[in-house]
């Protein structure tokens, strides 16, 4: 009997070992998924100039477009950035510059200043994705869950992603379709939207190691560009509002 509880005691052993071992490595992965979970205020000092970044995209594409066609000075024709009108705030569709329309949310009309001569010549992004792209919700609340992670923005319009590595068909602003496929990489969630025209924005969501802010970082590739247009928006997890008196 002795020998019989000896041997069941040793297989018990490695059997043990392997629960621990995949025990571990369950919340391991669940480290990895880190909370997004909150309500995140724009830091302006700390994030990108995006106008700036959307200017300096926008003159390489016209630059790229003229050489291409044989054109003249690119600058001409009191096109952008010396033409007239300006930002005109609207909705953000999602995330704004990063979500919405199922992956390029929302600033409405005013076309950043592109004026007479630009109107989007030969070039597949529209004044409208330039002006989401630009765009900076002043906050952001998310809502991560297992089976999906929601952002709304500062507009009220909210963006669902689903963290399983599958594609999701969806539809912009403007009704074309667009399909998005979201993931988590370590302590990163990243979102990855195809646009029209074979454009494409990946938008990739981190949290401090203090867990007090979040870092966005949307990356915007087209062939009309000369390389990927990338902004990084930097939020401060807002402080829980005090209850309220009686």
């Amino acid at each position: 009997m002795a020998k019989v509880f000896s041997f069941a005691t040793k297989a018990a052993v490695p059997v043990a070992a392997i629960l621990l071992a995949a025990s571990l490595a369950a919340v391991a992965r669940a480290q990895d998924k880190t909370q997004l979970t909150g309500h995140w205020n724009f830091n302006q000092d700390q994030s990108d100039d995006s106008q700036q970044k959307v200017q300096d995209a926008q003159q390489n594409s016209k630059i790229q477009q003229s050489t291409a066609s044989g054109g003249g000075n690119p600058g001409g024709g009191g096109g952008y950035p010396n033409g007239g009108g300006g930002m005109g705030r609207g909705g953000m569709g999602g995330m704004g510059g990063m979500g919405g329309m199922g992956g390029m949310g929302g600033i409405g009309g005013g076309g950043m200043g592109r004026g007479g001569r630009q109107a989007n010549r030969g070039d597949s992004i529209s004044s409208q994705e330039w002006d989401r792209l630009a765009a900076n919700p002043k906050f952001l609340r998310i809502d991560q869950r297992s089976d999906q992670v929601v952002v709304i923005d500062d507009d009220d319009h909210a963006q669902t992603f689903y963290p399983d590595g599958k594609k999701h068909d969806d539809k912009d602003a403007d009704g074309r379709k667009i399909s998005t496929k979201a993931s988590w990489e370590g302590g990163a969630f990243i979102a990855e939207t195809k646009l029209p025209h074979s454009d494409k924005l990946t938008q990739t969501f981190r949290v401090s190691e203090d867990g007090k802010q979040l870092f966005v970082i949307a990356r915007f590739d087209a062939s009309s560009l000369n390389g990927p247009v990338s902004i990084r928006r930097v939020y401060d997890m807002a402080k829980a509002s005090a209850p309220a008196s009686k």
